[in-house]
């Protein structure tokens, strides 16, 4: 390896295979080369996709998915042959330019209405071009994990990160799935914009014996990424500047108001979203070769886990938030269907359902 360059992954965005590479950065762009690849991205089409303390996740606005990781510590690689890279301004350019123009069309679209109306909320998701809103995704994604920290190795939800993502993509998703686990006990699973989905601890262990049931939640909140649900949510529950916030990554309270403001809105809004999710879900699950009563299964699971004295309190809220929780077991098992084998092995599972409590 030269002197100037630097390890990473490669990833083409078309397959979940990472290849290892040489990074060698300039102010002119990066050269990827290793494993059969010799490519160059140029400095201005240039992005930071996402970075933490551990690594700095760059993408090309011309290679859809593909990113390039490395670790943290050759940030001063990077600086030095792209200072304006790191700091983050061109981002910032380009996102409040983005944020400006979608302010315009909520002008268009709602006249009168106040930005972040209900009315309007799903006319301006559609309009919302999908790198903002994965943008947006990876950044409340980020304020998360300071309050719910991720578990589990790469190594070990890589098998349940691809079945998810297959899932995904026979169900119509319209984005890349990024997947984690976070540490909690309540059993619990959420779509973020952009395709982030989380699940927590909680979850996995109370379906560590029935892995279909655990991918019929998978299924339901697939069905919330491809109706862009959370985006919706946040512009109902939110005004421009928060959403900008949430968008330049910035800190502060405006993306933990979003988080909890879906509780506090308008429930009809809610009510109708976990409908729509329940009938995706059974789509999903029949595309995917599963029982779509597995999310009946799933709702029994959940309800058994939660504490005797809390489930009103403790209850998910996509379980939660629709008035009728029985009925909704009722219509799953209803759908119910000659299941196949879950997409992921026994051993895979079993690995995956320990991964929290071996950390």
């Amino acid at each position: 390896m030269s002197e100037s360059a630097v390890p990473g992954r490669y990833f083409d965005g078309r397959t979940a295979a990472g290849h290892d590479v040489e990074a060698v950065f300039s102010a002119d762009g990066v050269s990827i080369r290793g494993q059969g690849h010799e490519i160059f991205w140029p400095a201005k089409r240039l992005r930071i996709a996402a970075r933490d303390e551990h690594e700095i996740r760059l993408s090309n606005v011309r290679e859809g998915e593909a990113r390039l990781v490395i670790p943290a510590r050759a940030a001063g690689v990077i600086g030095a042959a792209m200072p304006e890279l790191l700091s983050g301004a061109p981002e910032r350019r380009r996102m409040t330019a983005l944020v400006i123009a979608l302010i315009a069309a909520a002008a268009a679209v709602a006249g009168g209405v106040f930005f972040g109306a209900p009315a309007a909320s799903g006319p301006l998701a559609e309009r919302t071009p999908k790198e903002l809103e994965i943008q947006m995704g990876e950044n409340v994604a980020g304020q998360i994990n300071l309050i719910l920290k991720p578990c589990g190795a790469d190594a070990d939800l890589a098998p349940l990160s691809a079945a998810i993502s297959a899932m995904a993509k026979t169900g119509g998703a319209g984005f890349p799935i990024r997947f984690q686990i976070v540490d909690t006990p309540i059993p619990n699973a959420f779509a973020l914009p952009g395709g982030q989905v989380m699940t927590t601890r909680g979850l996995i262990e109370a379906t560590s014996e029935d892995p279909e049931a655990f991918f019929a939640v998978m299924a339901h909140e697939l069905g919330h990424v491809r109706a862009r649900d959370s985006l919706k949510a946040i512009y109902r529950n939110a005004g421009a500047g928060v959403v900008l916030d949430i968008v330049t990554g910035g800190s502060g309270a405006a993306q933990q108001a979003v988080i909890i403001a879906g509780q506090l809105n308008q429930l009809r809004h809610t009510r109708k979203q976990e409908a729509a999710a329940d009938e995706a879900a059974y789509e999903i699950l029949l595309a995917s070769g599963l029982d779509p009563a597995a999310l009946a299964r799933a709702f029994d699971l959940i309800l058994g886990a939660l504490p005797d004295d809390g489930r009103d309190e403790d209850m998910p809220a996509w379980a939660s938030s629709h008035p009728d929780t029985a009925e909704r077991i009722k219509k799953a098992k209803a759908r119910a269907a000659p299941g196949g084998t879950p997409p992921i092995t026994g051993d895979d599972w079993k690995r995956i359902s320990s991964a929290c409590s071996a950390e």
